[in-house]
């Protein structure tokens, strides 16, 4: 049976599946009256140019809405991913009586929303005979698109962003070209974003000695394969001359503020020799640095990994830290800390909260034989959550603690559950103490092989959903 004769015979009674809501209120309120004017016809669907989308505030749901077509008996729908045209994934299938729907939302999505009205019985009302086909996208519109085989920092100097643009700016790599950066390149205030075009094929970046993105805004990198061996620089720098404007945004203490986030998703970075993320000698509270589904290989034999933190803050710190379904590793044991910050959130004011979150990663042989993590301990306004990830020779014996510089204390908010602590051949859960709820901790043997980067866990960590889930067995990416 096709996905149309599917729909045809789908119920008419209104479901709630799969994460799928049906919304009617704004639309029918039971008293039938948007059904007489019609009687005896063949529907026709709704006009897909009429077709609406709402984002929620945070994106993550999404509201579809058409137009009413009188005397119908509901609509049959049927929604799709489309990032690869050739191999369309059916997400939700559903039959509304109503005019919207409300389901999850991905961004950097292409998507197709198939609607057939249904017929109405009661009004001699036969379907409609086609379809209403509406293609639609969650992606930042492109600004300007950078061609295949360019100099990154060159082409920003010949097509530099216009001084007076206050808009989010987003370039578009062309899905599996190659790219180089030879230099620091310096977006100064403006919002940016670089990106493969394609979420299913990255666009390939190899920075150059001494390159590096430098700015004081919100900046993005998205779906690039980044090859770090030859820079011995951060992949972004925050400027060391941060604009006045940015200055005491909250509190009066001096601190320069980055509202907007800072994200790497859906990146591989290659032997990458100092921090993915660092400011120097400027004061800043970054609000929000997200890190998702990406995969850095930290290099110990570039004489910089051993000394640089991954994520570094010399005289600033970030607000809200989170990395998720990431994996981060070094092929042998190395001594970087993972977060280092020089300032915290009480050089802005005392009620201002800080927040590390590890969900659903990988990480090995980082920081070995010290406290994971360096910054002020202890507060009351930190909070620190570790869920579903594995842990292999990473930090002391005590890594949990390390997330706080090694203090066992109850100030911090934790939120700790479902982790695997594997060090020196040998399960390390019982050495994850010091706060009130540990949670639960898996024994077993991981299984990972960072020396290889083998990162398949073992059955139980799978089965537990823990680690990076791109390395799991059945995992489609």
């Amino acid at each position: 049976m096709d996905i149309h004769q599917f729909l045809k015979k789908a119920s008419l009674c209104p479901i709630i599946a799969l994460g799928l809501t049906v919304s009617c209120a704004d639309h029918y309120d039971g008293n039938e009256s948007w059904s007489p004017q019609v009687k005896n016809a063949t529907l026709t669907s709704p006009e897909a140019d009429k077709i609406s989308i709402t984002s929620s505030a945070d994106g993550s749901s999404m509201t579809i809405a058409w137009p009413v077509v009188y005397g119908a008996g509901g609509y049959a729908v049927a929604l799709y991913n489309v990032n690869d045209p050739d191999n369309p994934v059916l997400l939700k299938t559903d039959t509304i009586d109503g005019c919207s729907l409300r389901t999850d939302r991905e961004e950097d999505t292409n998507y197709s929303l198939n609607i057939r009205t249904l017929g109405n019985p009661k009004y001699n009302n036969s379907e409609a005979k086609e379809s209403t086909e509406y293609k639609f996208n969650t992606f930042l519109p492109t600004y300007a698109e950078i061609p295949d085989g360019s100099d990154l920092k060159e082409w920003f100097e010949a097509n530099p962003i216009p001084e007076d643009s206050t808009s989010h700016l987003c370039y578009d790599l062309t899905p599996g070209g190659s790219y180089t950066l030879s230099g620091k390149i310096d977006f100064g205030g403006h919002q940016v974003t670089l990106r493969s075009s394609s979420k299913a094929t990255y666009a390939n970046v190899v920075m150059g000695a001494g390159s590096y993105f430098y700015t004081y805004a919100g900046f993005t990198l998205k779906y690039l394969n980044i090859d770090a061996e030859a820079t011995n620089k951060p992949i972004v720098m925050f400027s060391d001359e941060p604009d006045e404007s940015i200055k005491n945004l909250i509190g009066e203490k001096g601190c320069y503020f980055i509202m907007d986030p800072v994200v790497v998703q859906g990146c591989v970075i290659g032997k990458l020799g100092s921090s993915i993320i660092a400011s120097n000698s400027a004061k800043y509270d970054v609000r929000v640095v997200s890190i998702n589904n990406t995969v850095v290989e930290v290099d110990k034999t570039i004489p910089t990994a051993n000394s640089a933190a991954f994520v570094y803050m010399k005289s600033g710190f970030i607000s809200d830290f989170t990395i998720k379904n990431s994996t981060v590793f070094s092929r042998e044991h190395s001594d970087c800390f993972f977060i280092q910050h020089g300032g915290r959130p009480k050089d802005v004011s005392d009620e201002e909260q800080r927040y590390t979150n590890i969900i659903n990663c990988t990480l090995a042989n980082l920081a070995y034989g010290k406290n994971f993590c360096d910054y002020h301990n202890g507060q009351t306004t930190y909070h620190y959550t570790l869920k579903n990830t594995i842990v292999q020779d990473c930090g002391k014996a005590n890594f949990l603690t390390g997330l706080n510089k090694g203090q066992s204390s109850d100030n911090p908010i934790w939120d700790v559950n479902n982790n695997t602590c594997w060090r020196d051949g040998a399960d390390a859960s019982a050495s994850q103490t010091g706060i009130k709820n540990p949670g639960l901790w898996l024994t077993n043997d991981p299984g990972l092989d960072p020396a290889n980067a083998q990162f398949t866990p073992a059955a139980e960590q799978q089965e537990a959903g823990q680690g990076d889930p791109r390395w799991y067995e059945n995992f489609d990416n």
